[in-house]
């Protein structure tokens, strides 16, 4: 599951330079520019960053944890994204994919987001 940037986000931009698969964009035309699709809905209006679902892992692959959540300063604005529904192992093969070259560890993940409600709580599985 693709994760998302919520109404709540500030635009303070440090969620950008964490990203491994350089899916969050400063708007949603910056995102559409690059040929990136991004959840109906989201976004509108170029005012809130936007995180790509072609392109996000849930960093999967390179981080226990989603790096946007771990360094954003607003509670629950990096969420998941339920609309685009993916195993572990889809997101492994996308960071595979997305990242050729880059070493892909599938040790590295976690859990719960892919398998059930998380209410917007990221936890280790």
């Amino acid at each position: 599951m693709s994760l998302l940037i919520a109404d709540n986000c500030i635009n303070c931009g440090a969620c950008l330079p964490e990203c491994p698969n350089e899916a969050i964009y400063e708007n949603r035309s910056a995102s559409e520019a690059k040929d990136c699709k991004v959840t109906e809905g989201i976004g509108v209006g170029d005012g809130i960053y936007v995180i790509s679902f072609d392109r996000c892992t849930e960093c999967v692959g390179h981080f226990d944890e989603p790096q946007c959540a771990a360094v954003c300063p607003v509670d629950e604005c990096c969420i998941p994204d339920s609309s685009v529904p993916e195993s572990k192992e889809a997101l492994l093969e996308k960071a595979k994919k997305i990242n050729p070259g880059k070493e892909i560890n599938p040790a590295k993940a976690w859990g719960k987001v892919r398998t059930g409600p998380m209410a917007g709580k990221f936890a280790s599985a």
